[in-house]
Protein backbone atom coordinates (compact mmCIF):
# COMPACT_ATOMS: atom_id res chain seq x y z
CA UNK A 1 0.00 0.00 0.00
CA UNK A 2 1.38 3.40 -0.96
CA UNK A 3 1.57 5.80 1.98
CA UNK A 4 2.30 9.54 1.98
CA UNK A 5 3.05 10.47 5.56
CA UNK A 6 -0.26 9.82 7.36
CA UNK A 7 -2.49 10.07 4.31
CA UNK A 8 -3.77 7.01 2.49
CA UNK A 9 -6.06 6.37 -0.44
CA UNK A 10 -9.66 5.84 0.63
CA UNK A 11 -9.66 2.59 -1.36
CA UNK A 12 -6.83 1.18 0.76
CA UNK A 13 -8.48 -1.08 3.28
CA UNK A 14 -8.12 -0.35 6.97
CA UNK A 15 -6.51 -3.51 8.35
CA UNK A 16 -5.84 -2.09 11.77
CA UNK A 17 -8.44 -2.70 14.46
CA UNK A 18 -8.74 -0.64 17.60
CA UNK A 19 -11.02 2.03 19.00
CA UNK A 20 -13.54 3.96 16.92
CA UNK A 21 -12.88 7.46 15.66
CA UNK A 22 -15.50 9.49 13.87
CA UNK A 23 -14.67 12.10 11.26
CA UNK A 24 -17.54 14.36 10.29
CA UNK A 25 -17.59 15.50 6.68
CA UNK A 26 -20.02 17.93 5.15
CA UNK A 27 -23.09 16.55 3.44
CA UNK A 28 -25.40 18.74 1.36
CA UNK A 29 -29.01 18.95 2.56
CA UNK A 30 -31.32 16.48 0.89
CA UNK A 31 -34.41 17.64 -0.94
CA UNK A 32 -37.74 15.86 -0.78
CA UNK A 33 -37.84 12.97 -3.23
CA UNK A 34 -40.62 12.38 -5.72
CA UNK A 35 -42.24 9.01 -6.18
CA UNK A 36 -40.32 5.99 -7.43
CA UNK A 37 -40.19 5.91 -11.25
CA UNK A 38 -37.98 4.56 -14.07
CA UNK A 39 -35.23 6.72 -15.45
CA UNK A 40 -32.45 7.18 -17.93
CA UNK A 41 -29.17 7.63 -16.08
CA UNK A 42 -27.67 11.06 -16.84
CA UNK A 43 -23.92 11.17 -17.43
CA UNK A 44 -21.68 12.25 -14.57
CA UNK A 45 -19.22 15.07 -15.34
CA UNK A 46 -15.82 13.78 -16.38
CA UNK A 47 -13.91 13.79 -13.16
CA UNK A 48 -12.16 11.24 -11.05
CA UNK A 49 -11.34 12.90 -7.75
CA UNK A 50 -8.97 11.13 -5.40
CA UNK A 51 -10.51 11.05 -1.97
CA UNK A 52 -8.09 10.62 0.89
CA UNK A 53 -8.53 10.33 4.60
CA UNK A 54 -6.06 11.42 7.27
CA UNK A 55 -5.26 8.55 9.59
CA UNK A 56 -2.55 7.58 11.99
CA UNK A 57 0.07 5.28 10.39
CA UNK A 58 -1.34 1.86 9.56
CA UNK A 59 0.23 -1.43 10.46
CA UNK A 60 -0.70 -4.21 8.09
CA UNK A 61 -1.24 -7.51 9.82
CA UNK A 62 -1.24 -11.05 8.56
CA UNK A 63 -4.62 -12.56 9.42
CA UNK A 64 -3.90 -16.20 8.58
CA UNK A 65 -6.44 -18.17 10.62
CA UNK A 66 -6.09 -15.70 13.45
CA UNK A 67 -9.26 -15.26 15.47
CA UNK A 68 -10.47 -11.93 16.70
CA UNK A 69 -9.42 -11.29 20.30
CA UNK A 70 -11.95 -9.06 22.08
CA UNK A 71 -10.48 -6.36 24.31
CA UNK A 72 -13.31 -5.07 26.48
CA UNK A 73 -14.17 -6.60 29.85
CA UNK A 74 -17.46 -7.96 28.52
CA UNK A 75 -15.65 -9.46 25.53
CA UNK A 76 -13.12 -11.14 27.80
CA UNK A 77 -15.95 -13.13 29.29
CA UNK A 78 -16.71 -14.31 25.76
CA UNK A 79 -13.11 -15.48 25.41
CA UNK A 80 -13.44 -17.39 28.67
CA UNK A 81 -16.63 -18.99 27.38
CA UNK A 82 -14.96 -20.16 24.20
CA UNK A 83 -12.23 -21.85 26.22
CA UNK A 84 -14.78 -23.59 28.42
CA UNK A 85 -17.30 -24.65 25.80
CA UNK A 86 -15.65 -25.51 22.51
CA UNK A 87 -13.54 -28.53 23.41
CA UNK A 88 -14.75 -30.80 20.59
CA UNK A 89 -16.88 -33.15 22.73
CA UNK A 90 -20.59 -33.93 22.58
CA UNK A 91 -22.16 -32.35 25.65
CA UNK A 92 -25.03 -33.88 27.59
CA UNK A 93 -26.75 -30.49 27.40
CA UNK A 94 -26.05 -27.15 25.77
CA UNK A 95 -23.94 -24.55 27.57
CA UNK A 96 -26.37 -21.91 26.35
CA UNK A 97 -29.94 -20.99 27.27
CA UNK A 98 -31.92 -20.25 24.10
CA UNK A 99 -34.21 -17.43 25.15
CA UNK A 100 -35.75 -16.17 21.90
CA UNK A 101 -36.38 -17.57 18.43
CA UNK A 102 -34.98 -15.14 15.84
CA UNK A 103 -35.57 -16.89 12.52
CA UNK A 104 -35.21 -19.96 10.36
CA UNK A 105 -33.32 -20.73 7.15
CA UNK A 106 -32.26 -23.67 5.03
CA UNK A 107 -29.37 -24.24 7.46
CA UNK A 108 -31.57 -24.53 10.58
CA UNK A 109 -32.82 -22.07 13.21
CA UNK A 110 -31.38 -18.97 14.90
CA UNK A 111 -31.85 -18.17 18.58
CA UNK A 112 -30.88 -15.46 21.00
CA UNK A 113 -28.96 -17.19 23.79
CA UNK A 114 -27.11 -16.49 27.02
CA UNK A 115 -24.32 -18.52 28.58
CA UNK A 116 -25.06 -20.73 31.57
CA UNK A 117 -21.48 -20.41 32.81
CA UNK A 118 -20.49 -16.77 32.39
CA UNK A 119 -20.73 -14.56 35.49
CA UNK A 120 -22.05 -11.79 33.27
CA UNK A 121 -24.97 -12.83 31.06
CA UNK A 122 -23.24 -12.71 27.69
CA UNK A 123 -25.71 -12.64 24.79
CA UNK A 124 -24.97 -14.41 21.51
CA UNK A 125 -26.80 -15.54 18.40
CA UNK A 126 -26.91 -19.33 18.06
CA UNK A 127 -27.37 -20.96 14.67
CA UNK A 128 -28.56 -24.47 15.40
CA UNK A 129 -29.10 -27.54 13.23
CA UNK A 130 -29.24 -31.28 13.74
CA UNK A 131 -25.71 -32.60 13.35
CA UNK A 132 -26.59 -34.65 10.25
CA UNK A 133 -27.82 -31.47 8.51
CA UNK A 134 -25.16 -29.06 9.74
CA UNK A 135 -22.72 -29.10 6.80
CA UNK A 136 -23.65 -25.52 5.86
CA UNK A 137 -22.96 -24.32 9.41
CA UNK A 138 -19.63 -26.14 9.42
CA UNK A 139 -18.70 -24.46 6.14
CA UNK A 140 -19.69 -21.10 7.57
CA UNK A 141 -17.55 -21.61 10.67
CA UNK A 142 -14.57 -22.68 8.56
CA UNK A 143 -14.78 -19.38 6.67
CA UNK A 144 -15.63 -17.09 9.59
CA UNK A 145 -12.86 -18.30 11.90
CA UNK A 146 -10.38 -17.00 9.31
CA UNK A 147 -11.86 -13.52 9.39
CA UNK A 148 -11.44 -10.65 11.82
CA UNK A 149 -13.05 -7.39 10.73
CA UNK A 150 -15.36 -4.86 12.38
CA UNK A 151 -17.57 -5.14 9.29
CA UNK A 152 -18.02 -8.92 9.52
CA UNK A 153 -20.19 -10.71 12.10
CA UNK A 154 -17.80 -12.43 14.53
CA UNK A 155 -17.77 -16.16 15.11
CA UNK A 156 -16.76 -17.63 18.48
CA UNK A 157 -16.73 -21.30 17.50
CA UNK A 158 -19.27 -24.06 18.03
CA UNK A 159 -20.48 -26.72 20.39
CA UNK A 160 -22.13 -30.09 19.78
CA UNK A 161 -24.77 -30.85 22.38
CA UNK A 162 -27.72 -33.15 23.04
CA UNK A 163 -30.88 -31.09 23.39
CA UNK A 164 -34.52 -31.85 24.04
CA UNK A 165 -37.05 -31.40 21.25
CA UNK A 166 -40.50 -29.83 21.62
CA UNK A 167 -42.03 -33.32 21.67
CA UNK A 168 -39.95 -34.62 24.55
CA UNK A 169 -37.36 -36.42 22.45
CA UNK A 170 -33.66 -35.73 22.16
CA UNK A 171 -31.33 -34.94 19.29
CA UNK A 172 -27.71 -33.93 18.79
CA UNK A 173 -27.38 -30.34 17.58
CA UNK A 174 -24.50 -28.41 16.06
CA UNK A 175 -24.60 -24.90 17.56
CA UNK A 176 -22.63 -22.15 15.82
CA UNK A 177 -21.91 -19.27 18.22
CA UNK A 178 -22.05 -15.83 16.58
CA UNK A 179 -21.96 -12.18 17.57
CA UNK A 180 -25.47 -10.90 18.21
CA UNK A 181 -26.23 -7.70 16.28
CA UNK A 182 -29.12 -6.26 18.25
CA UNK A 183 -30.11 -3.82 15.51
CA UNK A 184 -31.45 -6.81 13.55
CA UNK A 185 -31.00 -6.79 9.76
CA UNK A 186 -30.85 -4.28 6.93
CA UNK A 187 -33.96 -5.98 5.56
CA UNK A 188 -35.85 -4.95 8.71
CA UNK A 189 -34.57 -1.38 8.45
CA UNK A 190 -35.64 -1.05 4.81
CA UNK A 191 -39.07 -2.53 5.60
CA UNK A 192 -39.51 0.06 8.33
CA UNK A 193 -38.73 2.82 5.80
CA UNK A 194 -40.79 1.90 2.76
CA UNK A 195 -40.01 5.20 1.04
CA UNK A 196 -36.32 4.37 1.24
CA UNK A 197 -33.55 5.53 3.56
CA UNK A 198 -31.99 8.97 3.22
CA UNK A 199 -28.98 9.13 0.90
CA UNK A 200 -26.86 10.19 3.87
CA UNK A 201 -27.72 7.01 5.77
CA UNK A 202 -27.29 4.87 2.65
CA UNK A 203 -23.80 6.26 2.07
CA UNK A 204 -22.71 5.27 5.57
CA UNK A 205 -24.18 1.77 5.48
CA UNK A 206 -22.99 1.14 1.91
CA UNK A 207 -19.47 2.08 2.90
CA UNK A 208 -19.55 -0.38 5.81
CA UNK A 209 -20.64 -3.17 3.46
CA UNK A 210 -17.91 -2.26 0.96
CA UNK A 211 -15.29 -2.36 3.71
CA UNK A 212 -16.48 -5.85 4.61
CA UNK A 213 -16.48 -6.99 0.97
CA UNK A 214 -13.04 -5.52 0.38
CA UNK A 215 -11.74 -7.42 3.40
CA UNK A 216 -13.17 -10.82 2.42
CA UNK A 217 -12.15 -10.42 -1.23
CA UNK A 218 -8.57 -9.72 -0.13
CA UNK A 219 -8.83 -13.02 1.77
CA UNK A 220 -9.86 -14.72 -1.52
CA UNK A 221 -13.41 -15.28 -0.27
CA UNK A 222 -16.57 -14.67 -2.32
CA UNK A 223 -19.70 -14.28 -0.20
CA UNK A 224 -22.16 -15.43 -2.91
CA UNK A 225 -25.31 -14.28 -1.06
CA UNK A 226 -25.17 -10.55 -0.39
CA UNK A 227 -28.67 -9.20 0.24
CA UNK A 228 -30.41 -7.06 2.90
CA UNK A 229 -31.34 -10.14 4.98
CA UNK A 230 -27.63 -10.99 5.37
CA UNK A 231 -26.49 -7.52 6.44
CA UNK A 232 -26.77 -7.12 10.21
CA UNK A 233 -26.87 -3.89 12.18
CA UNK A 234 -25.06 -2.96 15.37
CA UNK A 235 -26.41 0.10 17.21
CA UNK A 236 -24.19 3.17 17.74
CA UNK A 237 -24.97 6.57 19.22
CA UNK A 238 -27.36 8.68 17.17
CA UNK A 239 -25.12 11.72 17.53
CA UNK A 240 -22.49 9.80 15.55
CA UNK A 241 -24.81 8.35 12.91
CA UNK A 242 -28.36 9.53 12.21
CA UNK A 243 -29.42 5.98 11.32
CA UNK A 244 -27.95 4.74 14.61
CA UNK A 245 -26.29 1.66 13.06
CA UNK A 246 -23.09 0.16 11.70
CA UNK A 247 -23.54 -2.59 9.09
CA UNK A 248 -21.86 -6.01 9.25
CA UNK A 249 -21.89 -8.81 6.69
CA UNK A 250 -23.12 -12.17 7.99
CA UNK A 251 -24.40 -15.57 6.82
CA UNK A 252 -21.38 -17.11 5.11
CA UNK A 253 -23.05 -20.47 4.54
CA UNK A 254 -22.67 -20.19 0.75
CA UNK A 255 -19.29 -18.43 0.76
CA UNK A 256 -16.42 -19.89 -1.26
CA UNK A 257 -12.66 -19.52 -1.02
CA UNK A 258 -11.36 -18.91 -4.50
CA UNK A 259 -8.98 -21.66 -5.60
CA UNK A 260 -10.21 -24.18 -3.01
CA UNK A 261 -11.57 -27.61 -3.90
CA UNK A 262 -15.05 -26.41 -2.92
CA UNK A 263 -14.69 -23.51 -5.33
CA UNK A 264 -13.72 -25.82 -8.18
CA UNK A 265 -16.71 -28.07 -7.45
CA UNK A 266 -19.05 -25.06 -7.42
CA UNK A 267 -17.90 -23.86 -10.84
CA UNK A 268 -20.81 -23.93 -13.26
CA UNK A 269 -23.43 -24.04 -10.50
CA UNK A 270 -25.57 -21.21 -9.16
CA UNK A 271 -25.30 -20.02 -5.57
CA UNK A 272 -27.31 -17.43 -3.72
CA UNK A 273 -30.75 -15.86 -3.98
CA UNK A 274 -32.09 -15.58 -7.53
CA UNK A 275 -33.32 -11.98 -7.26
CA UNK A 276 -29.79 -10.83 -6.36
CA UNK A 277 -27.85 -13.10 -8.73
CA UNK A 278 -25.74 -11.52 -11.46
CA UNK A 279 -26.33 -12.30 -15.16
CA UNK A 280 -23.16 -14.39 -15.51
CA UNK A 281 -24.01 -16.41 -12.40
CA UNK A 282 -27.51 -17.25 -13.63
CA UNK A 283 -26.50 -17.95 -17.22
CA UNK A 284 -23.16 -19.72 -16.83
CA UNK A 285 -22.68 -20.43 -13.12
CA UNK A 286 -19.61 -18.17 -13.05
CA UNK A 287 -18.65 -17.40 -9.44
CA UNK A 288 -16.21 -14.53 -8.99
CA UNK A 289 -15.84 -11.36 -6.94
CA UNK A 290 -18.05 -9.45 -9.40
CA UNK A 291 -21.13 -11.44 -8.31
CA UNK A 292 -20.83 -9.78 -4.89
CA UNK A 293 -20.58 -6.35 -6.53
CA UNK A 294 -23.82 -6.93 -8.47
CA UNK A 295 -25.66 -8.14 -5.36
CA UNK A 296 -24.29 -5.18 -3.41
CA UNK A 297 -25.69 -2.84 -6.09
CA UNK A 298 -29.10 -4.49 -5.76
CA UNK A 299 -28.92 -4.05 -1.99
CA UNK A 300 -28.03 -0.34 -2.23
CA UNK A 301 -30.87 0.17 -4.73
CA UNK A 302 -33.32 -1.31 -2.21
CA UNK A 303 -31.96 0.94 0.54
CA UNK A 304 -32.45 4.04 -1.60
CA UNK A 305 -35.91 3.22 -2.95
CA UNK A 306 -37.51 1.10 -0.25
CA UNK A 307 -38.60 -1.19 -3.11
CA UNK A 308 -37.47 -4.75 -3.73
CA UNK A 309 -35.10 -5.05 -6.67
CA UNK A 310 -36.91 -6.35 -9.77
CA UNK A 311 -40.11 -5.68 -7.79
CA UNK A 312 -42.12 -5.13 -10.96
CA UNK A 313 -41.38 -8.77 -11.92
CA UNK A 314 -42.22 -10.46 -8.60
CA UNK A 315 -44.70 -12.88 -10.17
CA UNK A 316 -42.15 -14.50 -12.49
CA UNK A 317 -41.44 -18.23 -12.46
CA UNK A 318 -37.93 -19.67 -12.27
CA UNK A 319 -37.55 -19.98 -16.05
CA UNK A 320 -38.67 -16.38 -16.52
CA UNK A 321 -36.09 -15.21 -13.98
CA UNK A 322 -33.43 -17.01 -15.99
CA UNK A 323 -34.47 -15.13 -19.12
CA UNK A 324 -34.90 -11.74 -17.43
CA UNK A 325 -31.58 -11.66 -15.57
CA UNK A 326 -29.46 -14.15 -17.45
CA UNK A 327 -30.35 -13.57 -21.10
CA UNK A 328 -32.17 -10.26 -21.61
CA UNK A 329 -30.62 -6.80 -21.85
CA UNK A 330 -32.68 -5.46 -18.92
CA UNK A 331 -31.20 -3.92 -15.78
CA UNK A 332 -32.78 -3.17 -12.41
CA UNK A 333 -34.65 0.15 -12.62
CA UNK A 334 -32.70 3.11 -11.20
CA UNK A 335 -35.12 6.03 -10.52
CA UNK A 336 -34.32 9.50 -11.83
CA UNK A 337 -35.20 11.22 -8.55
CA UNK A 338 -31.97 9.95 -7.00
CA UNK A 339 -28.98 12.27 -7.10
CA UNK A 340 -26.78 12.03 -10.19
CA UNK A 341 -23.97 10.61 -8.06
CA UNK A 342 -26.25 7.90 -6.63
CA UNK A 343 -27.46 6.96 -10.11
CA UNK A 344 -23.94 6.80 -11.47
CA UNK A 345 -22.76 4.75 -8.47
CA UNK A 346 -25.53 2.20 -8.97
CA UNK A 347 -24.88 2.01 -12.70
CA UNK A 348 -21.22 1.08 -12.00
CA UNK A 349 -22.37 -1.80 -9.76
CA UNK A 350 -25.08 -3.08 -12.10
CA UNK A 351 -23.20 -3.61 -15.36
CA UNK A 352 -24.32 -6.78 -17.13
CA UNK A 353 -20.75 -7.43 -18.24
CA UNK A 354 -18.79 -8.45 -15.10
CA UNK A 355 -15.56 -7.13 -16.61
CA UNK A 356 -17.14 -3.65 -16.78
CA UNK A 357 -18.43 -3.73 -13.21
CA UNK A 358 -16.40 -1.55 -10.89
CA UNK A 359 -14.18 -3.22 -8.31
CA UNK A 360 -14.70 -2.60 -4.62
CA UNK A 361 -11.73 -0.24 -4.30
CA UNK A 362 -13.00 1.92 -7.16
CA UNK A 363 -16.47 2.07 -5.60
CA UNK A 364 -14.98 3.24 -2.30
CA UNK A 365 -13.43 6.16 -4.21
CA UNK A 366 -16.71 7.10 -5.91
CA UNK A 367 -17.99 10.66 -5.22
CA UNK A 368 -21.27 9.23 -3.91
CA UNK A 369 -19.47 7.93 -0.79
CA UNK A 370 -17.43 11.03 -0.05
CA UNK A 371 -19.83 12.73 2.34
CA UNK A 372 -20.86 11.65 5.79
CA UNK A 373 -19.40 10.26 8.98
CA UNK A 374 -16.53 7.82 8.46
CA UNK A 375 -15.71 5.14 10.99
CA UNK A 376 -11.99 4.53 11.38
CA UNK A 377 -10.79 1.34 13.11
Amino acid sequence: MEMIETEISFSGYLKRYGHLKFIELSDPPLTKRPRYSPSVIPPLPDQNPIFTLKLSPIILKNNKRKRFTPKSSSSRSVEEITKQVFDGVVRKSSSWIKSEFLGRGSYGSVYLATSKKAKTKTTMAIKSAEISRASSLMDEERILTRLSSPFIVRCYGHEIAREETLFGGERTNYNLILEYCSGKSLFDLVNDNLGGLSEKDVKLLARDILYGLDYIHRANIIHCDIKPENIFLTPVENRIRPSGYVAKIGDFGLALEKGSSEYEKASGHRRGTTRYMSPELIRHGIVDYAVDTWAFGCTVLEMLTGQQVWGEHSDLGSVDWDILIGQSCYLPCIPDWLSEEAQHFLSRCLKRDPASRWRIGALLNHPFLQCGSIIVY
